[in-house]
């Protein structure tokens, strides 16, 4: 088989929802105690709400451990979809629980479904801008850039949207997006490599950051300056040990607005981690450790930040405490 045809077959192969639990496993002569998830109940309002689901193991040694990409998670039919990485996302209105259940132990979580159907608006400085962030479109290596490229220049990671809103907008007499036919709108049509752009494929028809970019150009490009901005932004969990060297870790980020809401914003935060040797984290959240030492995690969304300091013990099978003299 040329290598060309076995490449893609590979990277289906990883991105199958199996693969990562294959990889993963409690340590040896673990016993669950309980079954813990985060959040305690789920309320997605609207077709781009989300929430990154959180399952941890308490053991019997007393440690608290992910899992859950090893847990069976059972979504209620047809209600909401559950990616490999336990984020969940409404597909249709109604109500339910999603059982999670590992060795003998579950848990249930209520979760509530509405405005799937619903035209909401779709906010330039709430919505918008989190996607065009996520997609490194304003970051200093692409659009973001000093000089911009190729002709088109955003403000670093979205500082000013005003100027980002007339980029996009104003710029060669709006031709970048098309109200009327919103899918052959520039904007879309490079994104989703419709055609040539060195940026890459970012997105495609049917992912939440192209409807929801769609949706905007479809109602009409609108600026909403008034918008609620963020104030602050939380990680979970908070300050975890991890006693096992390429133990993995998912993380969540909730934001908190100045008109006293929150939302999930997992998906559009940028987590890195400050030591790499010791633990390195991707695009979604999670964290992998690398070998014994301590690593923090920051969390960046929307010019936000917040810390998770992880702590990694490696094996200590063997240790006992010998009291040296004072």
């Amino acid at each position: 088989m040329k290598l060309s045809r076995l490449l893609p077959a590979v990277a289906l192969l990883l991105a199958a929802p199996g693969f990562a639990a294959a990889q993963e496993k409690l340590p040896d002569g673990a016993k669950i105690l309980k079954l813990e998830a985060r959040p305690a109940a789920v309320t997605l309002t609207g077709p781009f709400a989300y929430a990154q689901l959180l399952v941890t193991a308490r053991l019997d040694s007393g440690e608290a451990v992910d899992v859950t990409r090893i847990a069976k998670i059972e979504t209620p039919a047809g209600l909401v979809a559950l990616s490999p990485a336990g984020l969940v996302r409404p597909t249709a209105d109604g109500a339910g629980d999603i059982t999670v259940s590992l060795a003998g132990q579950a848990v249930k979580v209520p979760v509530t479904v509405s405005g799937t159907k619903a035209d909401q608006p779709a906010s330039f400085v709430k919505d918008v801008q989190p996607v065009l962030s996520k997609l490194g479109c304003n970051a200093g290596t692409c659009h973001g850039a000093q000089a911009g490229k190729n002709g088109f220049k955003l403000s670093l990671r979205g500082y000013d949207p005003i100027f980002d809103y007339r980029a996009l907008t104003d710029d060669l007499e709006g031709r970048r997006f098309n109200r009327a036919a919103p899918e052959k709108s520039l904007m879309l049509l490079k994104t989703a490599g419709a055609v040539p752009h060195q940026g890459g494929v970012l997105t495609q028809p049917g992912d939440p950051n192209y409807e929801l970019l769609r949706r905007w150009i479809g109602q009409g490009v609108k600026l909403d300056l008034d918008a609620p901005r963020v104030k602050s932004i939380a990680i979970s969990p908070k300050d975890p040990t991890l006693g096992q060297i390429g133990t993995k870790q998912q993380f969540a980020v909730v934001a908190a607005y100045t008109d006293g809401s929150t939302r999930d914003v997992t998906a559009e935060t940028f987590v890195d981690s400050s030591n790499t040797e010791v633990a390195t984290v991707d695009k979604t959240g999670l964290l992998t450790s690398v070998r014994r030492g301590e690593a923090t995690m920051l969390a960046r969304y929307e010019g936000t930040y917040a810390a998770s300091t992880v702590v990694v013990l490696g094996d200590r099978s063997g240790f006992a405490w010998e009291q040296r003299p004072v």
